[in-house]
């Protein structure tokens, strides 16, 4: 039970890693939402912050930390568009509040959790 306690901690940073590396990468070099010098920071921040994540692991708490805090900035971002730009529902920023959430126990916990 004690190598599933220690280990656990990669079903996030491998499924937080794939989705931004998916999404994150056909967002380099663009412009996103039409956001100005900000759209063509989305992009970077959501690969960068993903690789980050991962290999964050090996390098120390930081470059984690780092990794999450850019993911979750995004994620603040696509909130704000969601509700505030585009008047969608509460229902459809599930997905971005589960992900800030699961990049708040790595920008706090750092390696450790």
């Amino acid at each position: 039970m004690d190598v599933i306690y220690k280990h656990v901690h990669w079903l996030l940073r491998i499924a937080l890693t794939w989705i931004f590396i998916v999404h994150g990468y056909p967002k380099i070099g663009n412009n996103v939402a039409n956001l100005g010098f900000v759209g063509y920071l989305v992009g970077p921040f959501e690969l960068l912050g993903a690789i980050f994540l991962l290999f964050g692991y090996y390098l120390n708490h930081q470059v984690t930390r780092i990794g999450s805090l850019m993911i979750a900035i995004t994620m603040v971002g696509a909130i704000y568009m969601h509700l505030f730009k585009w008047g969608d529902s509460v229902s459809s920023i599930e997905f971005p509040v589960l992900i800030i959430s699961c990049c708040i126990l790595f920008a706090v916990k750092g390696n450790d959790v």
